[in-house]
């Protein structure tokens, strides 16, 4: 996915329009609504852009290829719940400290073979 500046800002004007009702009840029916989270911060064109490009999703189908592929690897088919918010912390809250402690904690994992994973939401 290309990463681009935002080509317009809403400095000074009045907020966009919302996301359309229909749409985001639709990705609702699929626990998916955060597709929109910041739906504020973009451009009028990048709003078009994700407007069209959730609109063209078949998501009965790709909830359908999901549930299939748990089910064919014996994993339960659940819903996907957040992370609870008292769980997650950013590097940006922490000490030095704190991250040279979580830098060693890594390397450490990371030399005993064990397997770490950064989740990175909405291509940010």
């Amino acid at each position: 996915m290309e990463m681009r500046e935002p080509i317009e800002t809403n400095h000074g004007s009045p907020p966009p329009p919302p996301p359309p009702q229909a749409l985001l009840e639709r990705l609702k029916d699929y626990g998916q609504e955060d597709a929109f989270a910041l739906w504020d911060e973009l451009s009028t064109e990048e709003r078009e852009l994700l407007f069209k490009d959730i609109e063209s999703l078949d998501l009965p189908r790709l909830d359908r290829i999901i549930r299939c592929s748990l089910r064919s690897q014996g994993l339960p088919v659940v819903a996907i719940e957040p992370v609870p918010e008292n769980t997650v912390s950013t590097v940006e809250e922490r000490t030095i400290e704190e991250r040279e402690r979580w830098w060693k904690m890594g390397l450490k994992a990371i030399s005993d073979g064990k397997l770490a994973v950064l989740l990175l939401s909405g291509g940010q």
